[in-house]
């Protein structure tokens, strides 16, 4: 895209000369490069590794600038000081802190990104727009509703394979948890909503997005169904409180991230050549 070229800014649809908005926030670009790696997110729809600094061209300095920022910000702060920025997460639980009004803002802001450059499911966050910029109308939880979880950790005696090359990474405790980021969906067979997944290292968000018309009844069964079914670990996130206690389930990070650790170990084997 030009960059001289005037389009409709995503957020505010106003007509501007568009800045690059990363889709993955490029604090956490910076801290990858620092840990040695240059390849660090999933698009889903292509099933490739991107490479590099991933961004969309369609926001406008405004909002770039002084809004989305702001929640970067905000993501930076809340990875500290949680400890999940790190190379390896260690620990069998998370005293989760954190402001969910923010949270909520940053994730869908980097999921409605990673959205618009893989044309799936874009169209669904445009009514929380203002809830991104601003805070303004706060999704309802038959619209809206995050649930917090752990991937596993493995022990370094159940490395395998291209996995052996994490095993320098263990502790004392000799558990392996290591920090990547994934941006996407679920399955697509829910009747009433559509689920996002954002995940930094072991930390995983599942955003529900229900269709319009759903009542909070359908919402809440629907919810239950997911957390008894596929992640009986989640602790459902709420405004009403800023702790959450997350801790693993049976799936590991290898299940969540497998596929980009196998595309990681390629790329460094065609390096060698």
């Amino acid at each position: 895209m030009n960059m001289d070229v005037p389009v409709i800014c995503a957020y505010c649809k106003q007509e501007t000369t568009p800045t690059r908005e990363h889709v993955i926030p490029a604090f956490l670009y910076r801290f990858q490069k620092e840990l040695e790696s240059n390849v660090v997110g999933w698009n889903e729809v292509a099933e490739k590794m991107i490479g590099g600094e991933q961004t969309v061209r369609d926001v406008c300095q405004i909002c770039n600038g002084l809004k989305l920022s702001l929640l970067d910000d905000y993501g930076k702060k809340l990875l500290t000081e949680n400890c999940i920025l790190k190379q390896n997460y260690d620990k069998l639980s998370l005293d989760f802190n954190h402001n969910y009004e923010f949270l909520a803002r940053w994730l869908l802001k980097i999921s409605f990104n990673s959205s618009r450059t893989d044309n799936a499911h874009a169209h669904l966050f445009e009514k929380f727009i203002p809830f991104m910029l601003d805070g303004k109308n706060p999704p309802a939880k038959n619209e809206i509703v995050i649930i917090g979880s752990l991937a596993a950790p493995l022990l370094v005696d159940e490395l395998q394979g291209d996995y052996e090359v994490f095993r320098g990474l263990a502790g004392a405790c000799g558990r392996i948890n290591p920090f990547f980021v994934r941006i996407g969906y679920g399955p697509n067979n829910f009747k009433s909503y559509t689920l996002r997944i954002v995940m930094f290292g072991p930390l995983l968000f599942s955003i529900l997005m229900f269709m319009p018309g759903t009542s909070a009844g359908v919402a809440s069964i629907e919810t239950k169904q997911l957390l008894k079914q596929l992640l009986p670990e989640g602790a459902l996130l709420s405004s009403k409180r800023s702790r959450a206690l997350l801790k693993p389930g049976k799936a590991t990070w290898v299940d969540y991230y497998g596929a980009q650790v196998t595309r990681v170990r390629a790329i460094e084997a065609l390096k060698m050549r």
